[in-house]
């Protein structure tokens, strides 16, 4: 079986990062991420922390869409907190993620409930749709710059696009035909450059 090539350490100082200090991120993005919250995760962990790369998000973000399921950001909180923290970091993450801004949202929810129907608020949140379209268009930039500068990644990325935006089929069709060919061609990758090394390695000695 072939071992995958080694990953940079980019990992902070390992107890660096509390459970105390996640809940704390998370509950501050989710109060700052009304329709945005993928923004603001990424600018935190990115950017702002540095306790990532913006390739390592992006890996953890695919499996995160993988994952059954709609709460696809819950589950890629889970993931980094417990692995700047162990299982007290995925729960702090958790918890973070939910407790403040439950009571935030139902608190919105009955304002919306009373005042929905003014002709300002329609007007406010058809604002906002546009800048949260644009939060998302920010956002799917600097994450496509984490990809790999090749053709190939790009053209699974079209026909995904091309299959699930274009034409409507079903996500879960598409992601059963393209994933596993995507997985083959990289393991096939992944052996190539093993006996490259290898044949590279033997021809020095």
């Amino acid at each position: 079986m072939p071992e995958l090539p080694a990953k940079p350490e980019t990992d902070p100082i390992p107890g660096a990062i509390t459970p105390w200090m996640i809940y704390l991120l998370y509950t501050k993005i989710t109060l700052l991420g009304f329709g945005g919250t993928m923004f603001w995760l990424r600018r935190s962990l990115i950017d702002d922390r540095k306790w990532v790369t913006e390739t390592e998000f992006a890996e953890h973000f695919a499996i995160a869409q993988l994952i059954p399921g709609g709460a696809n950001l819950y589950n890629l909180s889970l993931m980094f907190g417990h692995r700047f923290a162990g299982v007290r970091g995925a729960v702090a993450a958790g918890l973070g993620f939910i407790c403040v801004p439950f009571f935030v949202m139902v608190s919105v929810a009955m304002l919306y409930l009373e005042f929905g129907g003014q002709p300002l608020v329609n007007k406010a949140l058809t604002g906002m749709f546009t800048v949260v379209v644009g939060m998302m268009i920010a956002n799917a930039y600097s994450m496509a710059k984490a990809m790999p500068r090749r053709l190939r990644p790009w053209l699974f990325s079209l026909v995904t696009f091309a299959a699930i935006g274009a034409a409507r089929w079903p996500l879960v069709s598409v992601m059963l035909v393209l994933a596993p060919i995507a997985v083959g061609i990289a393991w096939r990758d992944i052996v190539a450059n093993r006996l490259a090394m290898g044949n590279a390695a033997g021809g020095d000695k």
